[in-house]
């Protein structure tokens, strides 16, 4: 209760407030309700859905944006609910619920140990690249890291189970190309499919899911590179050689059994889903059209039930405080209020780094992006409370929009390791036990650091052989 006793006052006291030169006072009081529901959500006031839904009561009442009707003023605070990309999040959450359901996941995973599972390093490579395979049809960084992640904790266990320091290598990679492969892929991170969102309104950038790949695959294919060897250097495992995981893995593989109808019905759907989402507008399909027929097809053919579907907490959860903060976003663009701290955070960066070219702001303001992880626990809330400003400070600073948002999505990505709480996975992760909160904090900032450099260094270079 203190925490949200101190929000509503300092709201309160802010409300009575003449805004600044510049800010009109729809947008000025538009923003306090906006301020004060991303605050309850990094002081876990209430679980995000549920502050979604006083927002929207509190919006309602008070009409911040200077609705005349109550008609009008319930349909701006719920507009959002009908946004097709929202619904290509929440799809996508039931699409991934499958390969879990199935087994197609771990089934994958495993097959990877048990060809080139020989080192502790070669594990490392062989569950991140399993998460690439996975991650266009899983939005959810958190699911997939329920399928990869007690492979990673069994195989510790099974090797040596007193080498704590393998265990940790394992996770904490696992951990990291979970984050890589969500920003090589449109679909592989709910938060990515806000920003397209975002960067349409506010950037006036376009991405489809072929762009996506074609721009930011490369980059987080370096991530998947590079960053099991920094941790295999910083963390150093006392295990080195593995010859018990590819062993370990077939006998996983024999206890699962032959492939099963459902798993090849999943192959096939996601073969498809893939096929309509990079061909989608050859095909004439919108790439959400592409995921409600994807569903169809397993809930017709049986890989899923509508009790499945009725389970996928996470989907629905999404829908609500997703549809809210996306929407309220929306609104304090169209009423120029993300345009006007855009142009304050460049007028401030501009006399603080006087004439510096583009490039050098786009990276002081990755780095300030990076670090702001520690704030939020929440990525996707994150990029829709940032991402409009981000975006707007950089253009205004003449960072070529493209370019800015190719940033943002890498960087709002890499963030999620920097904290024990700044993913919704770091907790399942460590509770494994391999990690104090002071050892995740330490190897998460390794991680986070490393990864922006590599992404940026390779995406700067690949955007441009590109002509972005």
């Amino acid at each position: 209760m203190i925490p949200l006793l101190l929000i509503i006052l300092v709201g309160t006291l802010a409300w009575g407030v003449t805004p600044p030169d510049g800010l009109e006072v729809a947008a000025y009081r538009t923003a306090i309700v906006f301020i004060a529901t991303i605050a309850a959500i990094v002081a876990n006031v209430m679980p995000t859905g549920a502050v979604a839904v006083v927002s929207v009561a509190a919006y309602s009442i008070l009409r911040p944006g200077g609705e005349e009707s109550a008609a009008v003023v319930i349909n701006n605070a719920i507009g959002n609910f009908n946004n097709a990309l929202i619904w290509l999040i929440v799809i996508a959450f039931m699409i991934a619920r499958a390969f879990s359901k199935t087994g197609l996941g771990r089934r994958i995973a495993l097959l990877l140990l048990s060809l080139f599972g020989q080192s502790s390093l070669r594990i490392a490579y062989c569950l991140g690249l399993a998460d690439f395979i996975i991650a266009p049809a899983t939005p959810s960084n958190t699911a997939r890291a329920a399928i990869v992640s007690p492979i990673a904790h069994s195989l510790a266990q099974t090797i040596n189970k007193a080498d704590k320091k393998l265990g940790q290598f394992l996770i904490s990679c696992s951990s990291a190309m979970n984050d890589a492969s969500g920003a090589g892929f449109q679909t592989g991170f709910a938060g990515n499919l806000a920003l397209v969102g975002i960067a349409t309104t506010v950037a006036g950038v376009t991405l489809s899911f072929t762009d996506w790949m074609l721009y930011l695959l490369l980059p987080a294919l370096v991530l998947l590179a590079v960053i099991p060897l920094i941790l295999y250097a910083f963390i150093s495992p006392d295990t080195k050689e593995t010859p018990e995981a590819p062993a370990f893995a077939r006998g996983e593989l024999q206890k699962m059994g032959a492939v099963t109808r459902s798993e090849w019905k999943l192959v096939g759907v996601f073969i498809a889903l893939i096929v309509m989402w990079v061909g989608g507008s050859a095909l004439g399909i919108h790439s959400t059209t592409a995921a409600f027929v994807g569903l169809s097809i397993l809930l017709l053919t049986g890989v899923l039930s509508w009790g499945d579907i009725k389970a996928e907490k996470g989907a629905w959860d999404t829908l609500i405080w997703f549809s809210v903060l996306m929407g309220m976003a929306g609104h304090l663009k169209d009423l120029g209020f993300t345009g006007w701290v855009g142009n304050q955070v460049s007028e401030a960066l501009s006399m603080a780094m006087g004439g510096a070219s583009p490039t050098l702001f786009l990276l002081a303001m990755m780095v300030f992006y990076l670090f702001t992880a520690y704030f939020f626990a929440s990525a996707t809330a994150k990029v829709v409370a940032l991402g409009p400003v981000i975006l707007g400070a950089l253009m205004t600073l003449g960072v070529n929009p493209m370019v800015a948002v190719l940033a943002v999505a890498g960087i709002t990505n890499i963030g999620g390791n920097l904290s024990t709480y700044s993913h919704a996975r770091n907790p399942l992760l460590m509770g494994y036990g391999y990690h104090t909160d002071s050892e995740w904090m330490r190897i998460g900032l390794v991680i986070s650091v490393a990864g922006m450099c590599l992404f940026m260094a390779s995406g700067l270079a690949w955007w441009a052989l590109l002509g972005a």
